[in-house]
Order: C-alpha cells, then structure tokens, then sequence
C-alpha cells in the first residue's frame, strides 16, 4: 500500500475512479453504437457478415495488445505509457465516428482496441500496485461489477445518444471519457519507482513475460480460469437473436432480460465472494466445472423450448463466469511478485482472446443459437475440468492457491 500513501493528488477514492474508468474501456468501445447497428452498416455501405470483422478485430486487437504492452509498462512505468495509449484511443476513435467506409472503419476499430486493450492492461496493473490481499479482491470484484454493468448500459447511452446526436456520436463520447481518463492518469503520483521497474534493452523487458509463459502452472490456470469467458462473449453475441428472433420478445423487454441475467450473475458473485471471503484454493475452484456441468445439462434439455428456460439456464453459467474472474485474478496475482504489466498483459490476453472465440464459435451455422450457447457453456465446462486435472497430475502448483480465506 506504500504506492497508495505517495498519490500527492488522488486518494484511495480518485485511483478507483481512474481504475474503474481504464476498466471500462472494452464495453465504452463495443457496445454503445450496438442499437444503432442496422443504420451503421447501412451508412457504410456494407454487409452484416463484413461489418462484424470490425467486432472479431476490435477483441483480437485488445487480446494482442495486452500481451504486446504488459512488459512495456514494467520498463517505463504506469504513467507515461498511458498517456500515449490514451492520446492513440482518442485520435482512432473520434475517427471511427468520421470514416464513410467500411474497410477504413475495420482499420481503425483495430487501432483503437491497441489502446483500449493497453488501458485495461494498465488499469489491471495498478489494482496490483495499489492494493493486495483481500483489498484486493475487493476492488477486483468491483472492477467486475463494472465490466458487468458496462453491457448493460452502455447500449442504454448509446441509445439516448443515438436519438439526440446520431450514432458517430457513439464514438465521440468515448473519446471524452478517454480525455478525462488521460487529465487523471497525468495527475497521479507514478506508482512504479524508476528503481523498481525493468531496466536494459527489450530482452530484459520481455524477460517477465517469458518467466511466466514458461511457468506451466501459471499459464494453464491462466487459460482454464478464462474458459467461461467463451460462453460469456458469445451470449453478448447472439442473444438479441436468441430473445427477439427466437423467442419472439420485444427490444424493450430484451434489454430487461439481459440486464436481468447479468445482475443474477453479479448478485451471485457477491454472495459467492463473501461466502468464500473472496479466496480461492484447489478445492473452491472445483465450483466452476460443476456450476457449468448444471448451465449446460438445462440448456440441453430445456433452454431451447422458452426465453424463461434459456435465461435461467444460462444465469447458472453467469454464476461461474462473473465469479471466476476476480477470483482468478487476485489467485494469479498472489503467485508472482513483480512484473505486474505482465502479469496483468497474459491474463487479459487470455480472457479477450478466449472471449473472441466465443464470439466467433457463437455465430457459426448452428442448428440455433441457444444450442450454439450450450455448446460454448459444455466447451468452456469440459475443458476447465482438463485443463484442472492436467494441472495437478503433472504436480503444478501456485502459491495462491493457498492463501488462506
């Protein structure tokens, strides 16, 4: 907390501010123009199959980036590199909202997810820098509630938006929570000392990074506690068509239910959390295959047949994909020490790019999308539970998964 103490300008109260809004980088560039989506593709004079490129690129671009900058900011600091970041995310997303084509439109959805994708990574690493312990976990919980509540309102904005100023405006505004994020970001006190970050050329920068890529333990309980990020993004995806086409609801009663299982899975996070104090050991993770073994069984048998069927079905997945999240991260930040840009770049490498082929698996040609899902839901269960064995028939460990709750 010794970084905390040195904040001249902001407290506790102005560096959760600054985190919570870096957080909120992913759903402030996805989803706001999503209702305006039909005129968008429109306007651009193109298709909806070629118009989604710019989504599957946006979350590959975020992916890529938080890997390619998590040592950066080890070696330069927190500070600096955000204000590039932020000044980049600025300059591209105001001109998504100026392009007329949809080829140009692509480019620059994926130069902007370089910055948003560096924001995330960046805001990760300062709840690392900043907090430790249960702390931690706590403002890892909010940060999760965030991410929640982003999807949920975000479209709501972005209607509101959309109805006084058009849909462009959907990417300004972004813009101007980048802006404040930037003033803020340059008036914090740098929270990794010039003597306490990486030093020498590039190899040593990378140096992090490949210590933990060849950490077995710690990259596959990264990967298997990113799983349930497949069906997660893939819900986001298809559920319009799932709710609406399928089953027939209104837009109006579809924002309602979305919000609806997000909550359920937020609410669940927070008694699991307290519950568990918010720690996680090798028996406590075993929750997550069998809470994903129960979605996927119901989406199975009946999340086909109503909208009430499938909701509830998939709000039993939220449980383990709102959960495992804060849950994973405050365990893989216990188990090293330093290095926290990288750190913080492979997890959010793993959960965007995991998140991407959900999005992707989701919009395949299935039988129907609530089938798509319980395939994601029964993918991301079974392969948890791999991934889980593997781990410990090999002898793997990590020392936070003995921290005591």
């Amino acid at each position: 907390m010794a970084a905390m103490a040195g904040q001249r300008v902001w407290g506790k109260g102005g560096m959760m501010t600054l985190i919570l809004l870096l957080g909120a980088f992913g759903p402030i560039s996805t989803d706001m123009f999503l209702p305006a989506m039909p005129q968008v593709v429109a306007e651009l004079g193109t298709d909806p199959s070629t118009f989604n490129v710019s989504m599957y690129g946006f979350m590959l671009g975020m992916a890529c980036s938080s890997l390619a900058f998590g040592p950066t900011i080890d070696r330069y600091g927190r500070k600096r590199p955000l204000a590039v970041f932020l000044v980049e995310y600025i300059v591209t997303t105001i001109a998504c909202g100026l392009v007329n084509d949809v080829y140009s439109f692509i480019i620059l959805r994926i130069l902007q997810a370089i910055g948003s994708g560096a924001a995330i990574t960046i805001s990760v690493a300062l709840v690392k820098d900043l907090f430790d312990g249960p702390e931690r976990i706590r403002v890892l919980n909010v940060n999760a509630v965030i991410g929640v509540l982003g999807p949920i309102l975000s479209p709501i904005i972005g209607s509101a938006i959309i109805s006084v100023w058009g849909w462009r405006a959907t990417f300004f505004a972004p813009a101007a929570i980048a802006a404040l994020a930037l003033v803020m970001g340059m008036l914090m006190t740098e929270t990794i000392p010039e003597g306490e970050r990486s030093s020498g050329g590039m190899s040593q920068v990378l140096g992090g990074l490949k210590s933990l890529v060849r950490d077995r333990g710690f990259l596959i309980m990264t990967v298997t506690l990113a799983l349930f990020n497949l069906p997660f993004m893939g819900y986001l995806s298809v559920s319009s068509y799932i709710y609406e086409d399928m089953f027939g609801v209104s837009q109006g009663m579809y924002s309602i239910l979305l919000g609806a299982t997000l909550v359920v899975g937020t609410v669940a996070m927070l008694v699991i959390n307290r519950l568990t104090k918010g720690m996680v050991n090798s028996r406590k993770i075993l929750i997550f295959p069998a809470i994903g073994a129960v979605s996927a069984v119901l989406m199975f048998a009946v999340g086909q047949t109503s909208w009430q069927a499938f909701m509830v079905a998939f709000s039993i997945c939220m449980m383990a994909a709102m959960t495992v999240r804060p849950w994973g991260m405050g365990m893989l930040m216990a188990s090293h020490e330093g290095d926290n840009g990288a750190i913080s770049g492979i997890i959010n490498f793993m959960f965007f790019l995991i998140g991407c082929v959900g999005m992707v698996i989701s919009t395949l040609p299935w039988p129907n999308f609530a089938f798509a899902i319980g395939v994601l839901i029964s993918l991301a269960t079974v392969l948890f539970a791999v991934f889980l064995a593997v781990f410990k028939a090999m002898g793997m460990d990590l020392k936070g998964l003995h921290i005591k709750s």
